[in-house]
């Protein structure tokens, strides 16, 4: 019986606006908060799920100045709501985000990367999950 392969990471991509950026995505995370409401009843406290929020963390490269730049993207979009898709492995979400400016790094002799946290404007649609084909 074969073993099962080892997972060290996924493959992820970002796609912003409509235009692919994963030369410069070191990372990304879609994470998400779920107030939790609380009330009392005359058996003892309850609790039930309430809004839920989101954000769109990214890592890259910072990338000002090139043909399609992350940075100036978001720098430009500043305020207004950005169409986002993340893909990592087998899983696709899309949405959309709050572009915000990112902050200018600056890092003499390596390469420089900058982080965002863009709040999700809804949460995202997940995509149906295609299993890829074992090679062999």
């Amino acid at each position: 019986m074969a073993a099962a392969p080892l997972i060290t990471g996924y493959d992820c991509s970002i796609t912003v606006g409509g235009t692919v950026f994963d030369d410069v995505v070191a990372s990304f995370e879609l994470s998400y908060d779920t107030e939790t409401l609380t009330y009392n009843v005359l058996s003892g406290p309850r609790a039930a799920g309430g809004s839920e929020s989101g954000s769109l963390n990214i890592t890259f490269a910072y990338d000002s100045g090139e043909t399609d730049s992350l940075y100036d993207s978001l720098w430009a979009a500043r305020g207004q709501q950005i169409a986002y898709v993340a893909t990592a492995g087998n899983s696709t979400y899309t949405g959309t985000a709050i572009a915000v400016r990112p902050g200018l790094p600056a890092t003499a002799g390596s390469i420089v990367e900058c982080s965002v946290e863009l709040g999700l404007d809804g949460m995202p649609v997940q995509a149906p999950v295609v299993a890829k084909a074992a090679s062999k």
